[in-house]
């Protein structure tokens, strides 16, 4: 502590009947000896200048990171305790009190619906590869070779995705000889970005960035429940009536020239979930999504894998496009009545302020 004239001007100060008054601590004396002074009775204007210079800095930092209320500190906690796949997730609430939403649970794989077959038996046909030193080169790789064109659809050196959207990426497996590290099994790595779940006054939670998150980076993958097309079907129906978007449909193989290759199952969010949970529509986003494929030797129930399409900065939003989530076949469209493309425009109205808005997030 720095004493001017024997004194310090501690970090307290008020104002009665309108005199400012400091508490000083006097040297060499211990706290109970400290006084309140009113500013005309200080002869030290370097240290009430530095003084007040600090106490504005320790205002402005107050604004900028007020203190969390008990939900957000209960959202928080929930987190801490399930949130296992990355590191810790914050929550930023300044617009009303809501905290953990009912009902939701998080959860860092997937929860397996009737019908669905479960993850022993799709390991059957996978193949591994046997490359030394945990290290895969795309022209001795029997993964890259035979699945990826021969290619490594990450950088090397980043781990940043390095092929267009609209290709399917096949990542090493457990049968595979090459390492946790390999830098052909990147998603598995788990998520590496810095995320804060955060309310928003027009449309509710949200997710921003707390760290800046370079172009080609993993975000995460899409978990949830995973159901066949008819129960999504079913559920479908339910959530257009309150407007509620979590289903997400495993249709990168869905090709209408090949009976064979629907839809088969769809991943819906809505009670278990991970952070992609909370993640919003917009018509230009800045997440891009693959279809990838790790412990899984069936195209059908392929990951959904978010990636960054751009530089992200620190309290950017993160967002996607509900409506063109997974590059697909050409001609893959759904055909919908007028009259029920018109409801849907209307309750499912786009809030995201983007000049290219299209004014609506559902299929139609």
């Amino acid at each position: 502590m720095d004493y001017t004239n024997g004194t310090a001007v501690l970090p307290v100060e008020e104002e009665y009947e309108g005199v400012v008054y400091y508490l000083l601590k006097w040297k060499g004396y211990d706290d109970s000896y400290n006084t309140w002074e009113p500013s005309s009775n200080l002869d030290c204007p370097d240290l009430v200048r530095q003084f007040n210079r600090e106490q504005r800095m320790r205002e402005e930092a107050a604004n900028l990171n007020p203190p969390k209320t008990q939900n957000e500190l209960e959202f928080e906690a929930f987190l801490r305790a399930h949130a296992r796949d990355g590191p810790p997730i914050s929550v930023i609430n300044d617009v009303d009190d809501q905290g953990v939403p009912p009902d939701f649970q998080y959860v860092d794989g997937y929860i397996y619906g009737e019908n669905v077959p479960r993850p022993e038996t799709l390991k059957e046909t996978l193949f591994g590869c046997e490359c030394e030193d945990g290290i895969c080169k795309g022209f001795k790789c029997k993964c890259l070779k035979e699945m990826n064109k021969g290619m490594l659809y990450y950088k090397r050196d980043t781990g940043q995705v390095n092929v267009k959207p609209g290709n399917v990426i096949i990542e090493c497996n457990s049968r595979c000889s090459c390492s946790a590290r390999c830098p052909n099994r990147v998603t598995q790595q788990g998520r590496k970005v810095y995320l804060a779940i955060k309310r928003f006054a027009e449309k509710g939670w949200g997710v921003v960035a707390t760290k800046r998150i370079e172009s080609g980076v993993f975000i995460t993958y899409y978990y949830g429940e995973i159901i066949t097309s008819q129960e999504a079907d079913i559920r479908g129906n339910k959530y257009d009536e309150v407007g509620r978007t979590y289903l997400f449909d495993l249709d990168f193989c869905d090709d209408p020239s090949n009976d064979t290759s629907a839809c088969l199952y769809t991943i819906d969010a809505w009670r278990f979930g991970n952070i992609s949970h909370f993640f919003n529509h917009s018509c230009d986003p800045n997440l891009v999504v693959y279809p990838v494929m790790t412990d899984n030797g069936d195209l059908r129930l392929h990951h959904v894998a978010f990636f960054s399409k751009r530089v992200i900065e620190v309290g950017e939003e993160l967002t996607f496009d509900y409506v063109g989530s997974v590059e697909k076949h050409e001609g893959a469209e759904t055909k919908l009545d007028d009259n029920i493309k018109s409801e849907i425009i209307e309750k499912y109205i786009c809030r995201c302020r983007a000049s290219n808005c299209r004014g609506y997030f559902h299929s139609i």
